[in-house]
């Protein structure tokens, strides 16, 4: 985001030629700084180990420390990763960032099937992690090809690059109150019953994986252009941006919520219900999940929006409002953790980051201005209804007991519920005039070549 926002600075400033030393200046910092927390951590690892694992077996403690060391690379490779899927993003190269978390889950898995070990997962990560970094580098040699870069003569010091740790920074650390934010909640999650902990992870992990996808493919694609909308002053693409970022999160994110409560128990039992894994596990874990869920959109919108301020390279707002709701989660997680369990710690999560987002919004509007988009409301309105709709068709239209059949009766019903609510879905748009993701490409292609005449 850091390396976007610059280089779309540069470019209307007239600066292009300046961008390769520019960013060879920051690369050089991120190797340094990035380096150096990876070696500390290498070496500082049993320490790190028993502040977050406090109370874990010796064997699980002596694990943990080899992962890590294992695993002390990925701070550096990360940093290199994100510079260069920044450049990658500024020369219209989309397909490489959104694959690099694919190649990322390609190696786990193969290392996993070639050597099973307990130590398999960290070398996997890291593992992908360079193969991430592989990939991203065609850009990196099409982008510096014709840039001698001699070290001593990079301009360290130069505006441009302060300017990447004014946004960098705190962004890195609203990363790490949302870190917080988690170990925060498996703490009191911790106090539960056992498993607790366990259960909490599987529903999170289902409600991030369709997210993640959905959240890569938007914000990849509309950064640029929030970015150069901004630098360029034109305040009406960059509210048709927003606008269409947003309603494209609420098409994408209401069904999707819809189909984890009405589905969510047969979903969960088809993933995880093995082993260990057993139908108390299923129902806790369903039901974390329907709560979860209801945040899925709020949680996609509030990324849109720290974009937004990220293109005007404030990226202070975003790290106050992440500080202020981690104080909020502990208190509320306090609150409700004894007569609620893990659905009152579920709760809390959800209205944290519902409200997150509309301190995030009203503040966006207070820095902007009244916003004019008209279509906005019209097209979450219609998005939220016809979620509505199929999942409450589709509840009482199949058997909420299909979780409890046999494995295969169960995935069949669950193809089947998935299917009534996307087709009842899409056909409620379209009765109510609303077409769906056809243009997405085009319209964003348009918007490039206009921001590059008014630039001209």
């Amino acid at each position: 985001t850091a390396t976007q926002r610059v280089l779309a600075t540069l470019r209307e400033e007239g600066q292009s030629d300046s961008a390769p030393s520019i960013l060879a200046a920051v690369a050089a910092w991120v190797t340094l700084i990035m380096g150096l927390l990876a070696v500390a951590t290498f070496f500082f690892a049993p320490w790190l180990i028993r502040v977050v694992a406090s109370q874990a077996s010796t064997p699980v403690f002596e694990l943990a420390i080899q992962q890590l060391r294992i695993m002390a690379p990925l701070i550096l490779l990360g940093g290199w990763i994100g510079l260069l899927c920044g450049i990658s993003n500024e020369l219209n190269d989309f397909a490489r960032p959104a694959l690099s978390p694919l190649i990322a889950s390609i190696a786990v898995i193969a290392t996993v099937l070639l050597w099973p070990s307990p130590l398999t997962l960290a070398y996997g990560t890291l593992l992908g992690a360079l193969g991430q970094v592989i990939l991203q580098m065609p850009a990196a040699f099409k982008f510096w090809s014709k840039t001698p870069l001699a070290p001593s003569h990079l301009p360290y010091q130069h505006p441009a690059v302060r300017s990447v740790w004014k946004v960098l920074l705190p962004a890195c650390i609203s990363s790490g109150v949302g870190t917080l934010s988690v170990i925060i909640g498996t703490n009191f999650a911790s106090a539960l019953a056992p498993g607790s902990i366990s259960v909490f992870d599987f529903a999170n992990k289902l409600i991030q994986l369709p997210l993640g996808i959905l959240m890569t493919a938007l914000l990849i694609p509309i950064f640029p252009l929030l970015t150069r909308a901004v630098i360029a002053q034109d305040r009406e693409e960059l509210e048709h941006r927003i606008s269409q970022g947003l309603s494209t999160i609420a098409f994408a994110t209401f069904p999707l919520t819809a189909v984890f409560i009405v589905s969510g128990l047969p979903l969960v039992r088809v993933i995880f219900e093995r082993g260990a894994f057993d139908r108390s596990d299923t129902l806790a874990t369903g039901l974390v999940l329907s709560i979860l869920s209801v945040g899925i959109a709020a949680y996609a919108a509030r990324d849109l929006i720290v974009r937004v301020f990220y293109a005007h390279n404030d990226g202070q707002t975003p790290l106050l409002v992440s500080v202020a709701s981690l104080v909020f989660t502990a208190v509320g997680m306090a609150w409700v953790v004894k007569p609620y369990g893990l659905l009152g710690l579920a709760g809390v999560t959800v209205a944290v980051t519902i409200v997150n987002f509309l301190v995030l919004a009203a503040l966006l509007s207070r820095k902007l201005g009244r916003w004019h988009m008209p279509g906005l409301l019209k097209n979450a309105s219609s998005a939220f209804g016809a979620a509505i709709a199929a999942g409450g068709f589709t509840r009482l239209a199949t058997s909420n007991a299909s979780w409890e059949l046999s494995l295969g009766h169960c995935v069949g019903s669950l193809t089947l519920e998935i299917a009534c609510i996307a087709l009842i879905y899409l056909s409620s748009l379209a009765a109510a005039g609303i077409p769906v993701g056809g243009n997405l490409r085009e319209q964003i292609q348009k918007a490039r070549e206009r921001l590059w005449r008014k630039a001209r």
